[in-house]
């Protein structure tokens, strides 16, 4: 993105969230697929069973990252989508996964909105929720105005509120991208993303550590 331009946050929408309950294999069927796995191919004599591979991935992994993850392979699906229904690259990028609010923050170009804005004055779209194209004029005029430089933006100030930019991206959204997304991710991205968020060192220490304590004689299979 080129330097200077005013950038938007919004949440993306048409994401029910990873804690529904539609995410939950993407995040918690990877850990015990890897769990089962490891148990059942070990070759040691001193084995451990499933519960004890679970107990060591919580230990080494960083949950929040697995979850960042697979938010931001949502958010990539979500953006070639509306690339396709807009007909522009419009720059829509992952920003991080709220945890607390269980949403996707996205950063938007100033001059995405305004052209989708453009468009709904053009185009069929889906509602705005209640909003009138007559309540962005202040803001059209402002960024306008802020795009020629005749205008400095204001320390703090927001354009818009998040859940505003989202409703100007659902109105171009497809409203059943989520569940194709989902299958999607499943099969390319979820275990890439719980890969991505084990320390492996990490892991090989608490599972030696299992070890010492499940078995604490010497044995000569060490």
């Amino acid at each position: 993105m080129a330097q200077g331009i005013t950038m938007l946050e919004g949440y993306l929408p048409e994401f029910s969230g990873l804690q529904s309950e539609a995410w939950a294999p993407l995040l918690y069927g990877p850990v015990q697929r890897a769990a089962e796995g490891y148990a059942s191919s070990q070759e040691s004599d001193r084995k451990l069973n499933h519960v004890d591979f679970l107990a060591a991935f919580a230990e080494a992994g960083d949950f929040a990252r697995q979850c960042s993850t697979i938010a931001r392979s949502y958010c990539e699906i979500f953006a070639i989508h509306l690339a396709i229904k807009l007909g522009i690259p419009h720059g829509v990028r992952f920003e991080r996964y709220d945890e607390g609010s269980d949403r996707i923050v996205v950063t938007v170009p100033l001059p995405a909105v305004l052209f989708i804005l453009n468009q709904c004055d053009e185009k069929r779209h889906r509602s705005l929720e209640g909003m009138n194209l007559s309540d962005f004029e202040p803001f059209r005029e402002f960024a306008l105005k802020l795009g020629n430089g005749t205008v400095a933006m204001p320390a703090g100030k927001r354009l818009l509120e998040p859940s505003v930019v989202s409703t100007l991206l659902r109105a171009f959204s497809n409203p059943s991208i989520e569940k194709p997304a989902i299958r999607a991710i499943a099969r390319d991205q979820a275990n890439l993303a719980f890969s991505k968020s084990m320390d492996w060192d990490k892991l090989r220490a608490a599972l030696a550590r299992r070890r010492r304590e499940k078995y604490p004689r010497p044995s000569a299979n060490l």
